[in-house]
């Protein structure tokens, strides 16, 4: 289990939205680092930490060689046609130039199950770019041998003393799942209190012919609906247009989002998308009430 959650906050440095790292810091996501223009954007990042204090940095306290803490943007690709759910990570905006010339690498689809809806959610609310801790491994070569090619040790950083380091992937240091949504949705309350975010997925009936109008109005696969409570039923709208009722049972994971819509007034906006003949409407809980 995690612990307690710390706060989403701004951070001056970066320029980021910073997710605090888990307390349990073997908690560490891998990244996905491919050749070609992403590879050399990873070397560029990494030279330009070290070049920018990141030596002062570095740390031995993970149980490994050497370690270079740095901290990276979160990105959601909804353009990226293998999965258009997933999240780029890349170096932080004072780097220089767009998210994609930022491009990194991206998180694993593995860890996307848990972590992939609030980091979506978060992107959608906040009012600058998102991003967490993260760090680089280093580990130490005799520069003699890196100097006559006896090592293979790939790129290389320089540090004083003539010391030298190579370096391979980047881990992202995150918390636990139950922790982060706990954090986005407190984060989200101080700059959209009338939002629901589309943490998890829920699949409710179309009323007859919403489908089809809603395939008229917007060509987005994933739209904006308005949630309300209406004689005491938990009601999916598009505009003026009912989309569906999500049935409150006891046991149903709408329950929870119905007791929050209350709680904001009796409406509250969210996002839906058609899958597989029904409405798919994203909450940001889905524990049923007790």
């Amino acid at each position: 289990m995690g612990t307690a959650p710390d706060s989403i906050a701004p951070d001056q440095e970066s320029g980021l939205i910073l997710i605090p790292p888990s307390k349990h810091r073997e908690f560490a996501l891998g990244v996905s680092v491919w050749g070609g223009p992403s590879e050399n954007a990873f070397h560029a990042f990494v030279q330009h930490e070290v070049a920018s204090g990141g030596l002062e940095r570095m740390s031995s306290t993970l149980g490994r060689d050497t370690v270079l803490p740095v901290k990276v943007q979160l990105v959601p690709r909804p353009d990226n046609d293998y999965n258009p759910k997933a999240i780029s990570v890349a170096a932080p905006p004072e780097h220089g130039g767009t998210n994609r010339e930022r491009h990194l690498g991206y998180m694993y689809d593995r860890n996307l199950v848990s972590l992939g809806g609030p980091l979506r959610g978060l992107a959608y609310v906040a009012e600058q770019p998102v991003g967490c801790h993260a760090y680089v491994d280093l580990h130490q070569v005799d520069p003699q041998d890196h100097q006559e090619g006896e090592e293979d040790t790939g790129p290389v950083v320089t540090a004083p003393r003539n010391l030298v380091y190579s370096y391979s992937g980047i881990r992202l240091l995150m918390p636990w799942w139950e922790d982060l949504q706990q954090m986005a949705i407190a984060y989200a309350r101080t700059v959209r209190p009338g939002q629901i975010l589309p943490f998890t997925g829920h699949w409710a009936s179309w009323k007859p012919g919403a489908r089809q109008e809603v395939s008229a109005r917007t060509e987005e696969s994933l739209f904006p609906v308005t949630l309300r409570v209406e004689d005491g039923q938990l009601l999916a709208y598009h505009r003026d247009l009912l989309l569906a009722c999500l049935w409150p049972s006891g046991r149903d994971f709408f329950d929870r989002t119905m007791v929050q819509v209350q709680e904001l007034g009796g409406a509250a906006t969210a996002y839906a998308e058609a899958h597989e003949g029904s409405i798919k409407v994203y909450v940001e809980d889905n524990n049923p009430l007790p």
